[in-house]
């Protein structure tokens, strides 16, 4: 396999890493909720890798749509969480 050829399918691991992170991140999201189970938001680490793993993947071009989906992803989870924590908060303000 050509070097060429290796650092494509290397951005292409990372974009699909990127939106794959994000679609199993807002699965258990939105899996916790409904079960009932107290919904850790925890998963910064996932949103943080996410990011990353779409950094990387936008400077290929082959890659850079895969990227972009990934960033989306990313930043669909960080403004759900915010809307669901302010929503709570404006339920039960005083836990």
């Amino acid at each position: 396999m050509e070097l060429g050829a290796l650092k494509q399918s290397i951005f292409n691991v990372f974009g699909w890493a990127s939106v794959s992170l994000g679609l199993w991140t807002l699965i258990m999201i939105n899996s916790w909720i409904i079960v009932g189970y107290d919904a850790p938001f925890t998963s910064r680490n996932f949103i943080i890798l996410i990011f990353i793993f779409g950094i990387i993947a936008t400077i290929s071009k082959s890659s850079r749509s895969l990227g972009m989906w990934g960033i989306f992803l990313g930043c669909y989870l960080v403004l759900f969480m915010i809307v669901i924590f302010f929503v709570g908060w404006f339920i039960i303000p005083f836990p």
